[in-house]
């Protein structure tokens, strides 16, 4: 399985193959982000995408953000998806670690359901907090 980031002016060839993947993760946003939001920021370069494949397909695809803080430089994690996550996803936690680390960011951060605690726990993630939402 080979981990790569895919350059913005690239993202349009590889969308039609992680779309599927990533509209779920997408839609926990409850309306803060769309596909259409993420495309854009992805082809922009505000965010970065990244792909897990081999010679026969794309099997996953993680988008991350550089968010500058005033006190502290995270690369985000923000949308996540897949399948076979367990075979691609310690390596993609790999290459995003270091491409942190070259960013000159102190933290990687993010949120995500419940059930994915299982894969940040044994990552070495801390759980600070639980993140709540109420429509109005």
């Amino acid at each position: 399985m080979k981990i790569t980031l895919v350059p913005p002016e690239n993202v349009f060839e590889v969308w039609p193959d992680i779309r599927e993947y990533l509209e779920p993760a997408v839609e926990t946003s409850h309306g803060r982000w769309t596909l259409e939001h993420l495309i854009a920021v992805l082809c922009n370069g505000r965010s970065q995408l990244w792909i897990a494949y081999d010679e026969n397909r794309i099997w996953g695809a993680l988008t991350t953000e550089i968010t500058q803080y005033p006190g502290k430089r995270c690369l985000s994690m923000h949308f996540l998806g897949g399948t076979s996550l367990e075979q691609w996803y310690p390596s993609m936690l790999e290459h995003v670690t270091n491409h942190g680390k070259n960013m000159n960011c102190s933290a990687i951060e993010g949120t995500a359901r419940f059930g994915f605690w299982k894969f940040l726990k044994q990552d070495g993630f801390d759980k600070t907090s639980a993140f709540y939402e109420k429509s109005l």
